[in-house]
């Protein structure tokens, strides 16, 4: 979860992918089943922008998350 400083604190979420060098205040949490593995595996292969900000080249919504 993202951290810019006190009550910063919102909705804003990563999924990790490989070993990825993150701010000490940001909090690591949470874990994937092997379904939702395979949805990841399949964005994360069709790559990332060269530019300064990495993101994926083929835009990817979540339309339904569940917790418990």
């Amino acid at each position: 979860m993202a951290n810019a400083g006190p009550d910063t604190n919102g909705s804003q979420f990563f999924i990790v992918w490989a070993d990825s060098p993150l701010p000490p205040d940001y909090t690591i949490f949470g874990t994937i089943d092997d379904d939702s593995l395979q949805v990841i595996t399949t964005i994360a292969s069709r790559g990332v922008s060269q530019d300064a900000s990495p993101n994926p080249i083929a835009e990817a919504k979540i339309t339904r998350a569940s917790f418990g």
